[in-house]
């Protein structure tokens, strides 16, 4: 750099002065370098990423959820889209950091962004602010974590019973079985798709749920369930609880319903109020596991 340096500046400069003048253009090199590095996370952004509270105060509050989802549409929905599933950056819904990651975790990285990456920090948000964000990314990400559904939950459940869920599917080890078992659906499904289920249930039928007719060489027709099936043979459950087990050199026929068993007329049976109690229990279903005295032997 020196040569360069005095190669072109003009001779009549004391060697003084040209050492000064190349400092400072090695200075302004130097400068101009550091500002193309990657930001990395400043002493206060690591103080600020230390909450006083351990877990998130504001998990499934409402207001809290609301009041983060404005602060996502105007700080994060520009990479990660508008519903959170990615855009020019990742999909936060999957994201191992939103749907598997600690509540401290997840307001570390906020605070503190990702060094080395276009991810910001949010070191300017209040610590309230940025459990705001945590409770509503958490909500799309983990249902478990979503805010409660509004609704009387007591007569929900009567409407679980007497509308004929009970039926078919069973809560708290009691109920049908012709149906998924609702212990725990709000810790495995959103309230949307609950929702969803309820008034369009052939739009997603589970493994094991749909229904089949099967004829035998002899002319016997077997319906019931579609439990299993593999190269030699399939294993249906009837309405009466009883399995057959069919081999298939035995089957002349077998005919697969594209529906849901389930009935899809719960929007026209309903009234808008029952029908929101209802998804108000179903809603409070959120067992991460079925205790022992509710295990498989009193389904």
């Amino acid at each position: 750099m020196r040569l360069i340096v005095g190669s072109v500046l003009p001779r009549r400069l004391t060697a003084g002065w040209r050492t000064a003048i190349a400092a400072v253009i090695l200075l302004a090199g130097s400068l101009l370098h550091l500002g193309t590095r990657p930001a990395v996370a400043a002493e206060g952004d690591e103080a600020r990423a230390v909450p006083r509270a351990r877990s998130n105060p504001l998990s499934r509050d409402l207001a809290a959820v609301q009041f983060g989802r404005s602060l996502y549409l105007e700080r994060c929905a520009v990479c990660h889209g508008q519903d959170a599933k990615g855009s020019m950056a990742a999909n936060l819904v999957r994201s191992r950091s939103v749907a598997r990651g600690t509540d401290i975790a997840l307001f570390r990285l906020l605070v503190q962004g990702i060094p080395g990456t276009e991810m910001p920090t949010q070191s300017d948000l209040e610590e309230r602010q940025v459990w705001q964000l945590v409770s509503y990314l958490h909500s799309l990400a983990r249902p478990g974590l979503q805010p409660p559904v509004p609704g009387d939950v007591e007569a929900g459940r009567e409407v679980f019973r007497t509308e004929g869920c009970a039926k078919c599917h069973s809560v708290d080890g009691e109920g049908g079985f012709w149906g998924p078992a609702l212990d725990s659906v709000a810790a495995r499904k959103t309230s949307e798709d609950i929702r969803r289920d309820v008034l369009e249930p052939s739009s997603t039928v589970l493994e094991g749920f749909r229904s089949v007719v099967v004829r035998t060489a002899d002319a016997e027709s077997v319906a019931g369930l579609l439990k299993n099936a593999d190269t030699f043979s399939i294993q249906i459950l009837r309405r009466d609880g009883t399995y057959s087990l069919l081999d298939r050199a035995e089957i002349s026929e077998l005919t697969t319903a594209a529906d849901s068993a389930m009935p899809a007329d719960y929007g026209q049976r309903l009234t808008g109020r029952h029908l929101q109690d209802l998804l108000a229990f179903l809603d409070r279903q959120r067992d991460a596991f079925i205790s022992i005295e509710r295990g498989f032997q009193n389904y």
